[in-house]
C-alpha cells in the first residue's frame, strides 16, 4: 500500500512539473489570404525592429507565447515563436516584446506551482519574398 501511494505521489509530481514547463503559443493571422509553405525554425531570423528587416515583407501573423518563468527562459519563448512562425511559412520575425514578471515572490510562487509568474513574448511573423533562396538553402529544400 505504501509503495502504491508513493508511486501515485511521484506520478502527480511528474505530471505537475511537465504541465508547468509547457509553453502556450497563440497565433492571430494578419494576412489570411497569404498561403505559404512551411519553412523551418532555423530559417526564421529574429529582428529587433522593423528598420532592421533587410527586405520588403508581408506580415503573416501576430504570435504570442507564454510559459512559467520558473521553468522557461527567453530562449524557450523565442524557440516556441520561431517554430510556430515556420509552420505558418514565415521566413522572419519582428520581436515586439520579450520578458518576465520581475517580482521575486512571483517567481518563487511559480516554482511551487501557483502559475502567477510568466515569461512572455510577442512577435510579428513575416514573409520576405526576396529571401526565399536562403530559406531553401537553410531548410534543405531544393
Amino acid at each position: 500500500m505504501f509503495t502504491s501511494r508513493l508511486a501515485l505521489v511521484i506520478a502527480s509530481v511528474i505530471t505537475a512539473t511537465a504541465t508547468g514547463c509547457g509553453m502556450r503559443t497563440r497565433v492571430l493571422a494578419t494576412n489570411p489570404t497569404l498561403s505559404l509553405s512551411p519553412t523551418c525554425a532555423e530559417a526564421v531570423p529574429v529582428y529587433p525592429d522593423r528598420e532592421t528587416v533587410p527586405y520588403d515583407y508581408y506580415e503573416v501573423a501576430l504570435i504570442t507565447s507564454a510559459g512559467n518563468a520558473a521553468y522557461n527562459g527567453n530562449g524557450d519563448v523565442l524557440k516556441a515563436m520561431r517554430s510556430r512562425a515556420a509552420t505558418l511559412g514565415a521566413n522572419g520575425m519582428i520581436l515586439n516584446s520579450l520578458g518576465a514578471s520581475h517580482a521575486t515572490v512571483k517567481v518563487i510562487g511559480a516554482a511551487v506551482g501557483s502559475n502567477d509568474a510568466e515569461r512572455q513574448g510577442r512577435a510579428i511573423a513575416i514573409w520576405m519574398p526576396s529571401d526565399t533562396a536562403r530559406v531553401r538553402r537553410v531548410c534543405g529544400k531544393s
